[in-house]
């Protein structure tokens, strides 16, 4: 049986508009009733947990959103975006702040600090042995030094023409008195010297013993603290001049014989002056320092002024050849031993120059010069035959065993040996002799020098 079709709803206008001035109308619907309107739900108030807490920090965009924001130049590529790489939970999050320290696991034992023991008590260290042997190394550099030094103090002394420690204990002084100084010019320049002390007290002595106006001028060597007695005696002589010829080759030993012969001075006096000069003057050596040649001096001075005047003849000598390439290479004491050598070797002018070439060609090569003058000159023998000994030892004077200059000169050069030292003449010689003719003859080799001594030296 068919239902009945529902009744319809009634629907009922309620006016309520009792003469209000509002035209609003209100429609009720009858039926059912009106649903009630829902209130909204309350707001749950937060809870917050004091154990941890977590603070996002916004990080700095991307250069690459900051660069997608930038108008495009025209002409450039837009930049390409790198895809970001998720991030996996073994990546901390570098905009994450951790505010608290996680727990310990109390199953995992703790670690115990290890304290490493002070280096020197580590077992198995070892000092590095270069630290080790750094203390005895550098003891044993000192004691070869010391030892060197004494070496070389005790070669000098004992070398013949060197002047010794005595000779500069004596303190000798070079001075000159020129023409117009007054007995106090003199008295203040022996002060200033050093010769005396008061140099008042010396114009004193000067006054009292009537020497003022009777001092003569000219060159002295005056060693340090002499009496004023011997000063007065020595700026005042008067005995007469004498001229005194030195020939080339002369040594100091025997021009000291020589004035001994000839004017009787003491025997040594000559040496003595020449101590006092290299003293004065702060010379290595005074052996090849004085040039042979005539001297006019005074008798009673005879040995202190002729040390003087070869001197200075020397000096003026060397001033006239400074001009010579060599003066770069050797030094001028150098140069005087090879004249020295030159001398002691041929007193023939024509030969001096090819014999300085062969002295320079040996040096520049390291060759040994293999002059026996050298060896003669330190035995002090000049006549008789070298002993085979004395050219197989090694002393500083065997110019056969030993490589460059002796450490003297072995004597008196003339003027043209000193030119044949500053000025060789050219040539490839590198050996000479003098044979049985009475003629020199050089050679450029070994050989031929071997057949120079069997064409010159042996008897036929």
């Amino acid at each position: 049986m068919a239902e009945k079709p529902d009744r319809p709803k009634q629907l009922t206008l309620d006016l309520e508009g009792k003469k209000s001035s509002s035209s609003s109308v209100k429609v009720v619907l009858g039926g059912e009733a009106a649903p009630k309107e829902k209130k909204s739900p309350s707001r749950v108030k937060p809870t917050v947990t004091t154990r941890s807490m977590t603070v996002k920090i916004p990080g700095p965009k991307p250069a690459a959103t900051q660069e997608a924001k930038k108008p495009a130049l025209k002409g450039t590529k837009p930049p390409v975006r790198k895809t970001p790489q998720p991030r996996g939970s073994e990546i901390p999050n570098p905009h994450l702040v951790q505010t608290h320290q996680p727990k310990s696991n109390p199953d995992v034992p703790k670690r115990t600090k290890v304290v490493p023991p002070p280096i020197g008590k580590r077992k198995g260290y070892r000092t590095p042995l270069a630290k080790l042997m750094l203390v005895p190394l550098l003891g044993a550099v000192l004691l070869f030094c010391i030892a060197i030094l004494i070496w070389v103090f005790l070669g000098q002394a004992k070398r013949p023409g060197v002047v010794l420690s005595e000779a500069q204990q004596s303190q000798a002084v070079a001075l000159t008195i020129e023409r117009g100084m007054s007995a106090r010019s003199v008295s203040q320049l022996l002060e200033h010297a050093g010769v005396v002390e008061d140099g008042q007290a010396l114009l004193d002595y000067f006054i009292e013993a009537d020497l003022a106006t009777r001092l003569k001028t000219g060159a002295y060597l005056m060693e340090k603290g002499l009496p004023f007695k011997e000063i007065g005696a020595l700026l005042t002589s008067t005995s007469e001049d004498v001229v005194l010829t030195i020939s080339p080759a002369f040594t100091l030993k025997s021009i000291d014989q020589y004035l001994s012969s000839r004017l009787s001075t003491p025997a040594g006096s000559f040496l003595q002056a020449t101590e006092n000069l290299a003293s004065a003057y702060q010379l290595g050596f005074c052996e090849g320092w004085l040039l042979s040649g005539s001297y006019t001096v005074s008798r009673s001075r005879s040995a202190e002024l002729l040390a003087l005047s070869m001197y200075e003849a020397m000096l003026e000598e060397v001033r006239l050849h400074l001009s010579s390439p060599l003066v770069e290479e050797y030094s001028i004491e150098e140069l005087l031993i090879i004249a020295s050598m030159i001398q002691a070797e041929t007193q023939e002018v024509a030969e001096m120059r090819l014999i300085s070439s062969v002295i320079h060609n040996r040096l520049a090569k390291g060759e040994p010069l293999g002059i026996d003058a050298t060896t003669r000159y330190e035995l002090g023998d000049w006549v008789n035959p070298i002993p085979p000994s004395a050219l197989e030892a090694k002393t500083p004077y065997n110019t056969r065993r030993k490589v460059g200059l002796p450490p003297t000169g072995i004597c008196s050069p003339s003027k043209e040996a000193v030119y044949a030292a500053f000025f060789p003449q050219q040539s490839d010689y590198f050996y000479y002799l003098h044979g049985l003719d009475k003629q020199i003859h050089f050679a450029k080799t070994y050989e031929e020098h071997k057949e120079n001594i069997k064409a010159f030296r042996q008897a036929p």
